[in-house]
Protein backbone atom coordinates (compact mmCIF):
# COMPACT_ATOMS: atom_id res chain seq x y z
CA UNK A 1 0.00 0.00 0.00
CA UNK A 2 2.76 2.20 0.85
CA UNK A 3 4.62 1.53 -2.27
CA UNK A 4 1.40 2.02 -4.13
CA UNK A 5 1.07 5.80 -2.60
CA UNK A 6 4.83 6.73 -3.34
CA UNK A 7 4.15 5.62 -7.52
CA UNK A 8 0.52 7.58 -6.97
CA UNK A 9 2.22 10.55 -5.75
CA UNK A 10 5.15 10.52 -8.15
CA UNK A 11 2.47 9.88 -11.17
CA UNK A 12 0.62 13.20 -10.08
CA UNK A 13 3.46 14.94 -9.26
CA UNK A 14 4.85 14.32 -13.25
CA UNK A 15 1.65 15.27 -14.45
CA UNK A 16 1.77 18.44 -12.63
CA UNK A 17 5.29 19.12 -13.88
CA UNK A 18 4.18 18.37 -17.63
CA UNK A 19 1.02 20.51 -17.18
CA UNK A 20 3.33 23.48 -16.60
CA UNK A 21 5.73 22.73 -19.22
CA UNK A 22 2.81 22.56 -21.65
CA UNK A 23 1.37 26.13 -20.27
CA UNK A 24 5.14 27.26 -20.46
CA UNK A 25 5.34 26.48 -23.99
CA UNK A 26 2.15 27.86 -24.61
CA UNK A 27 2.10 30.91 -23.37
CA UNK A 28 5.55 31.57 -25.00
CA UNK A 29 4.01 30.57 -28.58
CA UNK A 30 0.92 32.41 -27.91
CA UNK A 31 3.09 35.65 -26.65
CA UNK A 32 5.38 35.39 -29.95
CA UNK A 33 2.27 35.32 -32.12
CA UNK A 34 0.61 38.32 -30.61
CA UNK A 35 3.82 40.40 -30.97
CA UNK A 36 5.22 38.74 -33.86
CA UNK A 37 8.67 38.11 -32.40
CA UNK A 38 10.36 36.03 -30.55
CA UNK A 39 9.45 35.89 -26.66
CA UNK A 40 11.78 34.12 -24.14
CA UNK A 41 11.81 33.95 -20.33
CA UNK A 42 14.39 33.50 -17.46
CA UNK A 43 12.02 31.75 -15.37
CA UNK A 44 8.18 30.69 -15.70
CA UNK A 45 6.15 29.55 -12.59
CA UNK A 46 2.60 28.50 -12.47
CA UNK A 47 0.84 28.58 -9.42
CA UNK A 48 -2.41 26.42 -9.28
CA UNK A 49 -5.46 27.27 -10.37
CA UNK A 50 -5.30 30.83 -11.73
CA UNK A 51 -2.06 32.52 -11.20
CA UNK A 52 1.69 33.01 -13.44
CA UNK A 53 4.60 34.77 -12.73
CA UNK A 54 7.23 35.73 -15.39
CA UNK A 55 10.59 36.79 -14.24
CA UNK A 56 13.03 37.87 -17.14
CA UNK A 57 10.72 38.51 -20.08
CA UNK A 58 12.36 39.35 -22.86
CA UNK A 59 10.92 40.11 -26.56
CA UNK A 60 13.47 40.00 -28.80
CA UNK A 61 14.99 42.55 -31.82
CA UNK A 62 14.51 40.62 -34.48
CA UNK A 63 16.10 43.38 -36.75
CA UNK A 64 18.70 44.31 -33.88
CA UNK A 65 21.18 47.31 -35.02
CA UNK A 66 21.63 49.25 -31.22
CA UNK A 67 19.45 47.42 -29.35
CA UNK A 68 18.71 43.01 -28.05
CA UNK A 69 15.25 43.61 -27.28
CA UNK A 70 12.60 45.33 -27.89
CA UNK A 71 10.68 44.95 -24.93
CA UNK A 72 12.27 43.37 -21.47
CA UNK A 73 10.64 43.07 -17.68
CA UNK A 74 11.81 42.06 -14.43
CA UNK A 75 9.14 41.03 -13.26
CA UNK A 76 5.45 39.99 -14.37
CA UNK A 77 2.71 38.62 -12.16
CA UNK A 78 -0.78 37.75 -13.67
CA UNK A 79 -4.00 36.60 -12.06
CA UNK A 80 -6.67 35.37 -14.49
CA UNK A 81 -10.31 33.87 -14.12
CA UNK A 82 -10.02 30.11 -14.71
CA UNK A 83 -13.33 29.90 -16.16
CA UNK A 84 -13.27 32.22 -18.74
CA UNK A 85 -10.32 30.40 -19.68
CA UNK A 86 -11.79 27.47 -20.67
CA UNK A 87 -15.35 28.05 -21.50
CA UNK A 88 -15.62 31.45 -22.36
CA UNK A 89 -14.85 33.52 -25.73
CA UNK A 90 -13.36 36.69 -23.36
CA UNK A 91 -10.95 35.62 -21.55
CA UNK A 92 -10.95 37.64 -17.75
CA UNK A 93 -7.40 38.32 -16.54
CA UNK A 94 -7.86 39.52 -12.91
CA UNK A 95 -4.77 41.25 -12.70
CA UNK A 96 -1.64 41.78 -14.26
CA UNK A 97 1.50 43.67 -12.84
CA UNK A 98 4.54 44.44 -14.81
CA UNK A 99 7.44 45.45 -12.43
CA UNK A 100 10.67 47.30 -14.19
CA UNK A 101 9.78 47.46 -18.03
CA UNK A 102 12.53 48.47 -20.21
CA UNK A 103 11.63 49.27 -23.29
CA UNK A 104 13.83 49.79 -26.38
CA UNK A 105 13.42 52.66 -29.30
CA UNK A 106 15.78 52.59 -32.05
CA UNK A 107 14.84 54.91 -35.14
CA UNK A 108 17.15 55.11 -38.57
CA UNK A 109 17.37 57.80 -40.37
CA UNK A 110 17.63 57.96 -44.09
CA UNK A 111 18.17 60.18 -46.65
CA UNK A 112 15.99 59.77 -49.96
CA UNK A 113 16.78 61.95 -53.16
CA UNK A 114 12.96 62.99 -54.32
CA UNK A 115 14.47 62.30 -58.11
CA UNK A 116 17.72 60.92 -59.43
CA UNK A 117 19.09 64.73 -60.62
CA UNK A 118 17.47 66.62 -57.61
CA UNK A 119 19.61 68.10 -55.23
CA UNK A 120 16.44 68.08 -52.96
CA UNK A 121 16.58 65.11 -50.19
CA UNK A 122 14.01 63.64 -48.22
CA UNK A 123 14.84 62.68 -44.57
CA UNK A 124 12.58 59.51 -43.33
CA UNK A 125 12.51 57.36 -40.42
CA UNK A 126 12.61 53.79 -39.87
CA UNK A 127 12.23 52.02 -36.61
CA UNK A 128 12.45 48.62 -35.01
CA UNK A 129 8.83 48.63 -33.70
CA UNK A 130 7.50 49.33 -37.28
CA UNK A 131 5.79 52.76 -36.37
CA UNK A 132 7.91 55.30 -38.08
CA UNK A 133 7.72 52.75 -41.91
CA UNK A 134 3.88 52.78 -40.99
CA UNK A 135 3.71 56.22 -41.04
CA UNK A 136 5.93 57.18 -43.64
CA UNK A 137 4.22 55.16 -46.01
CA UNK A 138 0.41 55.36 -44.71
CA UNK A 139 0.54 51.62 -44.53
CA UNK A 140 -3.15 49.96 -43.93
CA UNK A 141 -3.74 48.37 -40.69
CA UNK A 142 -3.21 44.61 -41.07
CA UNK A 143 -6.00 42.83 -42.35
CA UNK A 144 -6.35 39.45 -40.39
CA UNK A 145 -8.09 36.12 -41.58
CA UNK A 146 -11.52 35.66 -40.18
CA UNK A 147 -11.58 33.21 -37.38
CA UNK A 148 -14.37 30.86 -36.49
CA UNK A 149 -14.11 31.39 -32.88
CA UNK A 150 -12.90 35.02 -32.19
CA UNK A 151 -11.31 34.99 -28.53
CA UNK A 152 -11.27 38.73 -26.82
CA UNK A 153 -9.48 39.44 -23.36
CA UNK A 154 -9.76 41.65 -20.73
CA UNK A 155 -7.95 42.98 -18.23
CA UNK A 156 -9.68 43.93 -15.04
CA UNK A 157 -6.76 45.79 -13.20
CA UNK A 158 -3.05 46.28 -14.50
CA UNK A 159 -0.28 48.17 -12.62
CA UNK A 160 3.08 49.05 -14.32
CA UNK A 161 6.00 50.45 -12.28
CA UNK A 162 9.50 51.59 -12.41
CA UNK A 163 9.55 51.69 -16.39
CA UNK A 164 12.88 53.39 -18.32
CA UNK A 165 12.52 54.01 -21.39
CA UNK A 166 16.43 53.42 -24.30
CA UNK A 167 16.22 55.38 -27.40
CA UNK A 168 19.07 55.51 -29.88
CA UNK A 169 18.96 57.72 -33.13
CA UNK A 170 21.32 56.93 -36.08
CA UNK A 171 22.17 60.09 -36.82
CA UNK A 172 22.97 61.35 -33.48
CA UNK A 173 26.13 60.13 -31.31
CA UNK A 174 24.70 59.23 -27.81
CA UNK A 175 22.15 57.10 -26.77
CA UNK A 176 19.20 58.68 -24.30
CA UNK A 177 17.41 56.89 -20.89
CA UNK A 178 14.40 58.44 -19.74
CA UNK A 179 12.19 57.17 -16.44
CA UNK A 180 8.76 56.71 -16.94
CA UNK A 181 5.87 57.43 -15.38
CA UNK A 182 4.13 54.45 -13.16
CA UNK A 183 0.40 53.44 -14.75
CA UNK A 184 -3.02 52.03 -13.00
CA UNK A 185 -5.33 51.23 -15.82
CA UNK A 186 -8.80 49.44 -15.19
CA UNK A 187 -11.22 47.58 -18.07
CA UNK A 188 -8.65 47.71 -20.78
CA UNK A 189 -8.30 44.87 -23.68
CA UNK A 190 -9.09 43.94 -27.42
CA UNK A 191 -12.91 44.12 -27.18
CA UNK A 192 -14.87 47.00 -28.68
CA UNK A 193 -16.56 47.74 -25.11
CA UNK A 194 -13.57 48.70 -23.53
CA UNK A 195 -10.46 50.75 -23.70
CA UNK A 196 -8.36 48.92 -26.19
CA UNK A 197 -4.93 48.27 -25.13
CA UNK A 198 -3.44 49.82 -28.61
CA UNK A 199 -4.80 53.14 -26.72
CA UNK A 200 -2.60 52.54 -23.51
CA UNK A 201 0.39 52.00 -25.65
CA UNK A 202 -0.24 55.26 -27.37
CA UNK A 203 -0.30 56.90 -23.82
CA UNK A 204 2.71 55.25 -22.74
CA UNK A 205 4.33 56.55 -25.83
CA UNK A 206 3.51 59.84 -25.52
CA UNK A 207 4.79 59.86 -21.99
CA UNK A 208 8.31 58.52 -23.25
CA UNK A 209 7.51 61.38 -25.60
CA UNK A 210 7.09 63.67 -22.20
CA UNK A 211 9.83 62.79 -20.31
CA UNK A 212 12.88 63.50 -23.15
CA UNK A 213 14.61 66.53 -22.28
CA UNK A 214 17.00 66.79 -25.12
CA UNK A 215 15.41 69.38 -28.24
CA UNK A 216 17.27 67.29 -30.90
CA UNK A 217 15.85 63.76 -30.08
CA UNK A 218 12.37 65.40 -29.51
CA UNK A 219 12.18 66.68 -32.61
CA UNK A 220 12.98 63.80 -34.38
CA UNK A 221 10.50 61.82 -32.34
CA UNK A 222 7.96 64.31 -33.55
CA UNK A 223 8.57 63.47 -36.61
Amino acid sequence: MKKFSVILILIIANIIFFNKQLIKIYCSYKFSNWTEKKVVFDEFKVEYPNSIFINGLKIINSNKIYYDSIFEAEKIDINFNLKSLLFNELIIINYLNIEKPKFFLEVIEKNIKLEESAKNIEITYEDNIGLAKKINENTPDKVWPQKKKDINFLILRSNISGGRAFIKISSMPTSFETLMSDFKFIKIGNHKEHQHYKNVLKIMLFDIFASVKDSNLKKILKK
